[in-house]
């Protein structure tokens, strides 16, 4: 008699699949990195990257003394970046490498915000979108502290989220370090909290006494700073501009930093409104608050109304745009949404291209000067810039120092480390400094048709003892080439 056959193995359960949509923020991620690190050490060194540069390259208590005196609300910034260059080395890139991770970062966070928030569609556009925003390039790739202030904003709410979904004494931690990140990343950021009210308020109304006492005892390790920046207003933002309607209608393309696309953004965040009001209200709280609190300060107290400060903004306009296109209720979402990023994209392209130009930023052509000081330098040289300036000696100086040689920067009584402050010491009687030099270098931070007005001091020594022998004007400056008689 024939056996039976043998039973068939059962088949064993397939392996737990990875759920991939996790992984999508990564994607524009990952894009926003290629995209800031295209022609990072292009532009040449703003006058304020100039002062992250030589700032940092000073010791922790040199630093700490600036603290008191000037730029307060950048300290914990520079204190960063000096023990960042002390292992990356401080070329143009390796100083805003911090800034192109942070700026990636924040696009990351961003995407899964999205995906937490809508859909993870709405979350990968949203990042795709941002990616294409001329500034986020621009400020990616920018040695100051505002990349980290646009990551640490995004951050902040999605372990706002995580803390109250998953609860944990260790997650309410970490959120509340990363509000205290975002304060000391720069103070105007801490408007953004006003999501986090909101968001609590409409999805967890219990849970705000909890987020009040955390958010509390995270900023009083940022209040001293801000006590200090408020003192230091009129050293630090004496150059705002009062606010005015046209400044305020030309604020979003400065935000972006291309007027279409900022409007092409702000355009497709209005048509978000057949959302529902609780996936809205909460982002629109992140967008609107941080502008209207900043126009009411510039109109009331003081001028502070400035793109840089509040690029904070451009990843909820990004989030609502996002939200808008990816309609579930259509077909075609996906194919609106493919199609908005591409004409976002074109549009982009100008801004992009501008941004990474060799003399994109603000101040003079640093790079340009040393290269035009170091093809004629000679032995006996000697350099002299105009008395308490700021950046013009720095920049030049950080550039002058690839060159094969280098005049003599002889007016120096106390370098600028060690005063305190963002300027050096000169001696008080330079004449004598500089009289017997074969050759006299001139270097001011703006366009002069006669030079020696930015030096009247030195003025009549080189007009009855030395001419002009060179005469150049790159970027906002001036260099004048004086020889002895």
């Amino acid at each position: 008699m024939d056996e039976p056959p043998a039973a068939a193995p059962p088949t064993p359960a397939p392996a737990p699949r990875r759920d991939v949509r996790r992984l999508l923020p990564l994607l524009p991620g990952l894009l926003m990195l290629a995209i800031a690190l295209v022609g990072a050490g292009r532009p040449v060194l703003s006058w304020d990257e100039v002062t992250s540069a030589e700032v940092a390259s000073r010791s922790v208590p040199q630093i700490l003394d600036v603290i008191p005196n000037i730029d307060a609300v950048f300290g914990p910034y520079y204190l960063f970046l000096h023990f960042w260059t002390a292992l990356a080395g401080t070329s143009e890139v390796a100083l805003r490498l911090p800034s192109i991770l942070a700026m990636a970062g924040a696009v990351t966070i961003t995407a899964e915000l999205g995906r937490r928030l809508f859909t993870p569609a709405t979350g990968v556009v949203a990042g795709l979108l941002l990616c294409f925003v001329p500034n986020t390039s621009r400020y990616a790739a920018e040695a100051r502290p505002y990349a980290f202030a646009c990551f640490f904003a995004v951050l902040a709410l999605l372990l706002l989220i995580e803390a109250v979904q998953r609860g944990g004494r260790l997650r309410w931690i970490w959120y509340g370090l990363s509000v205290l990140l975002l304060g000391l990343s720069h103070l105007i950021a801490l408007t953004t909290l006003a999501a986090h009210a909101a968001w609590l308020a409409v999805h967890a109304r219990h849970r705000l006494p909890t987020w009040a006492i955390v958010t509390g005892v995270a900023i009083l390790p940022v209040l001293p700073i801000a006590y200090l920046g408020t003192t230091q207003e009129d050293t630090q933002l004496h150059w705002v501009a009062p606010i005015n309607p046209q400044r305020i209608y030309a604020m979003p393309g400065e935000i972006a930093g291309s007027r279409e696309v900022a409007w092409l953004l702000i355009g497709l965040a209005a048509l978000a409104v057949w959302r529902p009001a609780r996936q809205l209200v909460p982002i629109a709280v992140y967008a609107v608050v941080p502008l209207v609190t900043v126009a009411a300060v510039s109109a009331l107290i003081s001028p502070m109304w400035v793109a840089r400060y509040l690029l904070i903004v451009l990843a909820p306009v990004a989030l609502l745009a996002a939200a808008a296109l990816l309609d579930v209720r259509s077909r075609w979402a996906i194919t609106r949404a493919v199609a908005v990023i591409l004409i976002v994209a074109f549009a982009a392209v100008p801004g992009e291209l501008a941004v990474r130009g060799a003399t994109a930023k603000n101040g003079p052509d640093y790079r340009t000067i040393a290269k035009i000081i170091g093809a004629d330098v000679r032995p006996g040289d000697v350099v002299v810039y105009p008395d308490r300036n700021r950046a013009i000696r720095a920049g030049t100086s950080y550039y002058l120092r690839r060159q094969p040689a280098a005049p003599a920067d002889v007016l120096v009584e106390v370098p600028s480390a060690r005063t305190g402050w963002l300027i050096a010491h000169e001696y008080p009687d330079p004449v004598p400094r500089v009289t017997g030099a074969p050759r006299i270098w001139l270097v001011i931070a703006d366009r002069r048709a006669e030079p020696l007005t930015a030096r009247p001091d030195l003025k009549p020594l080189i007009t009855s003892g030395y001419r002009r022998v060179g005469f150049w004007q790159p970027k906002s400056a001036t260099i004048a080439l004086y020889e002895k008689n």
